[in-house]
């Protein structure tokens, strides 16, 4: 058995290690606020380019030509959302005497459960509208509207090697242009 010890390896500086996390810190902040002005400026051209033409993606080309993306919308979706949940309470209530969708508090409130139940019910019907299953008879229901419930997006998917050509091309300088912004000095 040996007890010879392996070299030691060099200690790295704590100067050298709070400067990178200081840079590195710098770096992820500005990267984080220009993809966000990016995905702003691209939906919005997506959405405009969409209601134009009819486009629903588009590739993402590296300055050589090489498709490295593509970038596709997603749209949004409109369901029902409860806006006064104590004047739907009290229809409940009204409406469904016997029923156990409600109890008593000191404010009257809508069983998670049930609520749940009907919010299903209303986005399938895409209306703020549920029907009586033992008379057939629809109601209006208050204190719930028909709104946007996620925006209008969109999604970055990879091609194969695209994100290696995009590491390499950022590497050997190639998208100097794309990264000036994050790059270049100034305060905030």
């Amino acid at each position: 058995m040996s007890t010879e010890q392996p070299p030691e390896q060099p200690a790295e500086s704590l100067r050298e290690l709070a400067a990178q996390e200081a840079v590195l810190k710098l770096l992820a902040e500005r990267v984080a606020a220009a993809q966000k002005d990016v995905k702003a400026r691209t939906q919005r051209a997506l959405d405009a380019a969409a209601q134009r033409d009819g486009v629903e993606r588009i590739v993402a080309t590296l300055p050589t030509g090489q498709q490295v993306a593509t970038i596709s919308l997603r749209k949004g979706e409109t369901g029902p959302v409860v806006t006064d949940e104590e004047a739907l309470a009290r229809w409940l209530r009204r409406t469904w005497p016997d029923e156990e969708w409600t109890e008593t508090r000191i404010v009257r409130t809508v069983r998670p459960w049930k609520l749940a139940e009907l919010v299903a019910e209303m986005k399938a019907a895409n209306a703020a509208k549920v029907a009586d299953k033992a008379t057939g008879e629809v109601f209006d229901v208050p204190g719930v509207v028909i709104k946007p419930t996620r925006s209008r997006t969109h999604a970055l998917t990879w091609r194969k090697g695209g994100e290696a050509a995009t590491a390499e091309a950022w590497r050997t300088g190639a998208l100097a242009h794309q990264l000036a912004a994050i790059t270049a000095g100034g305060a905030e």
